[in-house]
């Protein structure tokens, strides 16, 4: 049933059907369209896109390559004038070259010359940029600035002067200065066979970042250099986007394979802004100190990420952040240098070319470096290994194994001195021995534990372990980082250290969460990396190039275009394009919008004519829908044919029609199928036992007498009663034929004990009894020749005496096991007196047992000695019958009933003592149990609606309206007129029955009295008894089943009180 609920609950009206099925005919249609139009739509904006992407590729590699080749073109045609150095000096004319070059070509920020003893000659186009004037602090009347640095005693002189279109300077300054050409990578790496390209690094005049290409010059140890500033790069990939994509956001990134950032149309926004920080309060000698302190060249390392490092040439870093502060609360200036390793900015700061190393670890090796000022910051270190290796707690713990440690840290000499061995691997810098680790080329990478994560989360290297708090064991291993200076600067560390000290804890927050902080980092880019990793595997494969590749980054739906660019296949960089696919299909998905939108209008505006168009159809199934009610509630009779146009619903009546006449020739069928079968209950349980033979018969017959006569009753407490349908008069003549169903699981010779020492008996005692009287008529026989002198006479006397005394006990004792009669207590003392009387037992009793006896027994191995003393009644312990179930009903049920201990109980002295019946206890629930029976039989057979009641009328014939009886113990306010007759029914016919083997059928009179002092007694509906009488259904039954002897004379007048009852109306 559950299943077809669920069904139902999922149907349409047929209406709703044929109009949903033409909106959804329209829809579908409609949707394909649309589809079809998204899906050419989508095809045209993708091929555009492409098309476009494809267009900015060429114009940015056109422009990239124009650039590059520019540069080295000018580079390589400048280094071929003879005039630009002069009897090794630099010609003063050249900068007219260099103007010339630069007015036709504003990509270059500068030409300059370094010499090999140091002088330095550049000149600076004001027009590359507009960030140029303004670093450069020039004027809107200045076109050129021109720098010259030469060595005078040994003393770095910088002359600067500020020039107009005309080469005429309008002011020229003059200071000191420690720039040294010949220390620059441009000037370390340049050669005179091909032009090099330096990686871009922190333009010192410009404080911009930039690429410098430089050549040195035939015939001469000169280096000249091309800049080119990066800004310019950026500002052209920005115009380009504006240009090609209009209103749509790009996102453009010029990148290598690796993934690092050479440029990109994305500005770069921190997250995270470092609080001011407070005025320092300076001595007077320290505020001459810092005045008399030129500006500062400090370290700054490529990827040393976060602590320090550069993005395009730009510095960065925790350290880079703490070095600023300190400049900014003690008024130094400071420049940093980049576009070095590690181990070159160390050799430039030995060699005096740096004054300021920031980020350095105190040990013993480097301790004469310089000037340390108090840590910055304290790192711990960690360690990391491929996966699969088990945690590391200690370095002890690499020994035979190859460690890799960025090159030139202070940590190696104490490893390489500590733990010999460990196999240290000295690589360039973090990522490259975290690369290591990953390819499997070394055991583990040694590092800040910080430094670590954060360069392989910036390099989207991800099969990593970590292993944190490595233990050094007792070797003291410094972790802090400090500031280093040159000793001629030693005075300046009182004063850091003092700034160092005055850093509040808002600025040292601020700075955690700037560089360490997962969460408010700022966004990858600023790392010098491109911000998605999935650039770089678009950007490994090929396939994917020219392509609008879709992928979710950022958390947005995107499309990505990459495409290489750049002449040399072997170090070919790449372009990138992004764009949101909701913004890129924007104007299509407005198309396809504004049609839907439409489409559903048009719908609707359908509806009604629809609605209209389905009538044809929908009549005629309503008409067969209230018809097929008809037949659901089985009026068959009122059933009608429905005639329609429509061929198929037409035969569809015709078959209903057919259908009604075989139902209800079927229901008829199985209706008499299913009273011949409880019909054949009831008669199986009559033959069951000779002596209860047709009381299953009987009982309806009865009931449907007395319930016919009380719904025809004018009487007021039968005013509402009636079997309103033909199905209530059904269910309650099926109801009483199965009022016993239950008596076929109740034992045949617990209905059929006629005396109460009755049971299933084993002859073997009988056997052994005659045995007994053998052996006693064997002793007897024996006295009388032994005492043949005694007096005859006396002996008889005492013998006729005895004799007599056991003929009246015995009839005593059969009287008492026939249960006719109520036992009073003097019978139970008598009986218990007589049990106490003994006699002699000589053979086993344990002897022909069967099975399930010797069970029962609770010493089977007893020894006695015989005779044995027994009693004449006894109550033996094999007597009790244990149940081997436990009796449990359901509480749904509401069966009320008192379960004794056992399930039977043989003891004769126990079934004597009985006071009224022949049945025990156990007995007695036994016979009772026929209705719980009954219960439980109908209550699992699935009765239909209109029998539902069936179980209840049959299971309530023995309650009572006090609420005394069984198996529910319902009162009177439970019980329903139905119910009640069959109590009334049930009870005559047991104490008319003539073949019961436990007492005689009562006469028809002495039935009635006992029926009217049950009534009084509230055991049965008094109304009813009354009924029962006046409408003379006792005595139509009586001549119809009893004996003529029965029927005797009833005086009903003693039962029915002087005023007759009223009448209902």
């Amino acid at each position: 049933m559950g299943s077809v609920v669920k069904r139902k609950s999922k149907r349409f009206t047929i209406r709703f059907t044929v109009v949903g099925i033409f909106i959804l005919a329209t829809a579908v249609t409609a949707a394909v369209a649309i589809g079809l139009q998204y899906y050419f739509s989508k095809s045209m904006v993708t091929e555009s896109a492409l098309k476009l992407y494809n267009l900015t590729a060429k114009h940015v590699s056109s422009y990239l390559s124009q650039v590059d080749s520019q540069a080295i073109n000018t580079t390589k045609l400048l280094s071929s004038f003879d005039h630009l150095v002069v009897d090794g000096e630099f010609n003063q004319e050249s900068m007219q070259t260099f103007a010339q070059v630069m007015r036709n070509n504003t990509l270059f920020y500068a030409i300059y010359i370094g010499m090999p003893n140091g002088d330095f000659y550049e000149l600076i186009n004001l027009d590359a940029h507009p960030v140029i004037r303004k670093q450069l602090d020039a004027s809107h009347l200045d076109r050129w600035v021109s720098i010259r640095i030469k060595q005078v005693s040994g003393i770095g002189v910088r002359e600067t002067s500020y020039l107009n279109a005309q080469f005429k300077p309008r002011v020229t300054r003059t200071e000191a200065s420690d720039y040294d050409a010949t220390s620059r990578l441009w000037f370390i790496d340049s050669n005179a066979n091909h032009v090099s390209k330096t990686e871009p690094y922190l333009f010192r005049h410009l404080q911009s970042p930039g690429q410098t290409y430089s050549i040195k010059l035939a015939g001469s140890e000169a280096v000249l250099g091309v800049d080119i500033a990066l800004s310019t790069l950026n500002e052209y990939l920005i115009g380009q986007s504006e240009r090609e994509a209009g209103k749509i956001q790009t996102e453009i990134y010029l990148y290598k394979t690796n993934g690092e950032l050479i440029a990109s149309n994305q500005t770069q926004q921190i997250q995270v802004q470092i609080p001011q920080s407070p005025v320092l309060q300076l001595t007077e000698q320290q505020r001459v100190i810092i005045d008399n302190t030129p500006t500062l060249l400090v370290s700054n390392e490529i990827d040393w990420a976060p602590i320090d490092f550069a993005v395009s040439g730009q510095p960065q870093g925790y350290s880079v952040d703490v070095v600023n502060l300190v400049a900014e609360m003690t008024g130094l200036k400071v420049h940093f240098i980049n576009g070095f390793t590690w181990n070159e900015l160390v050799d430039s700061y030995m060699n005096e070319e740096l004054d300021m190393l920031q980020s350095v670890m105190k040990t013993s090796k480097n301790e004469h470096l310089g000037v340390f000022s108090e840590p910055l910051l304290d790192l711990k270190y960690g360690i990391v290994t491929s996966p699969s290796v088990p945690q590391i707690t200690s370095l002890a713990e690499l020994s035979g194994k190859r460690l890799a440690i960025p090159l030139g840290w202070s940590v190696i000499p104490v490893v390489e001195a500590h733990f010999p061995e460990i196999e240290v691997v000295e690589l360039a810098s973090t990522r490259a021995i975290l690369s290591a680790v990953e390819r499997g080329e070394v055991f583990a990478a040694l590092d800040n534990s910080i430094i670590l994560h954060y360069t392989a989360e910036s390099f989207f290297i991800d099969d990593l372990k970590y292993h944190e708090d490595i233990d050094f064991g007792d070797i003291q291993v410094p972790t802090g980082l400090h500031i280093t200076v040159q000793e001629k600067y030693a005075s300046l560390i009182p004063i850091i250290d003092k700034a160092l000290a005055q850093i509040t804890p808002e600025q040292v927050t601020a700075l955690s969460d700037k560089w360490f902080n997962q969460g408010a980092k700022q966004e990858v880019m600023a790392q010098g990396i491109v911000p998605y990793e999935a650039l770089i595997h678009i950007g490994e494969d090929s396939q994917l190039h020219h392509q609008l590749v879709s992928r979710e980054l950022g958390g947005i739906e995107q499309f990505v275009f990459v495409t290489a660019f750049g002449h040399d296949s072997q170090t070919q960089d790449r372009l990138a394009i992004i764009v949101p696919t909701h913004t890129l299909l924007a104007l299509s998905t407005d198309k396809v919008k504004k049609s839907v939108i439409i489409t559903v209008l048009l719908l609707l505006l359908l509806l009604p004519v629809a609605t209209v168009f389905a009538s044809p159809i929908i009549r005629p199934i309503k008409l067969l829908a209230v018809e097929n009610e008809k037949i659901k509630n089985r009026h068959y009779d009122e059933v009608r044919n429905i005639d329609s146009n429509i061929a198929e619903l037409d035969d569809l009546a015709s078959s209903m029609w057919g259908m009604c006449e075989s139902i209800q020739q079927h229901e008829h069928d199985q209706k008499e199928l299913m009273e011949s079968f409880i019909k054949l209950i009831a008669q199986a349980i009559d033959d069951k036992s000779p002596y209860t033979a047709g009381h299953c018969n009987r009982v309806p017959e009865l009931g449907l007498m007395l319930a016919d006569a009380a719904a025809k009753s004018e009487l007021a407490p039968f005013k509402e009663f009636s079997f309103k349908t033909a199905d209530e008069h059904r269910e309650f003549r099926i109801a009483a034929w199965l009022h016993d169903c239950g008596k076929i699981t109740t034992p045949e010779f617990i209905v059929d004990k006629g005396t109460k020492l009755e049971v299933v008996y084993n002859r073997i005692h009988e056997v052994r009894m005659r045995f007994e009287v053998l052996w006693r008529d064997a002793e007897i026989d024996y006295l009388k020749r032994l005492n043949a002198t005694e007096s005859h006479e006396l002996l008889t006397a005492e013998l006729e005496s005895k004799r007599q005394q056991l003929k009246t006990d015995f009839e005593f004792i059969a009287k008492c096991n026939l249960g006719s009669e109520f036992m009073a207590q003097v019978d139970k003392d008598r009986l218990a007196e007589l049990a106490d009387i003994t006699w002699q037992r000589n053979f086993d009793d344990r002897l022909g047992l069967s099975p399930v006896e010797e069970l029962n027994l609770t010493d089977v191995q007893s020894t006695e000695s015989y005779p044995v003393t027994e009693p004449l009644l006894r109550d033996k312990p094999e007597h009790i019958i244990k149940r081997i179930n436990k009796v449990e009903f359901s509480p749904r049920l509401g069966i009320k009933m008192d379960i004794p201990e056992h399930q039977y109980n043989l003891g004769e002295l126990y079934n004597l003592s009985i006071s009224r019946g022949t049945l025990t206890t156990e007995d007695r629930f036994k016979i009772n149990e026929h209705v719980t029976s009954t219960i439980k039989m109908l209550d699992t057979l699935p009765f239909p609606p209109e029998l539902a009641r069936v179980p209840r009328y049959a299971s309530t014939h023995h309650e009572t309206l006090k609420g005394t009886g069984y198996p529910r113990k319902l009162s009177a306010e439970d019980l329903s007129i139905p119910e009640r007759i069959l109590v009334i029914a049930d009870i005559f016919e047991a104490l008319t029955a003539a073949d019961r083997p436990y007492k005689k059928a009562k006469p028809l009179s002495v039935a009635i009295d006992i029926l009217h002092k049950m009534a009084l007694d509230e055991h049965l509906d008094m109304d009813l008894f009354k009924l029962f009488l006046t409408s003379g259904i006792y005595l139509e039954y009586a001549h119809k089943f009893l004996d003529p002897k029965q029927i005797n004379e009833v005086d009903i007048a003693k039962y029915i009180p002087e005023k007759p009852l009223k009448n209902s109306a």
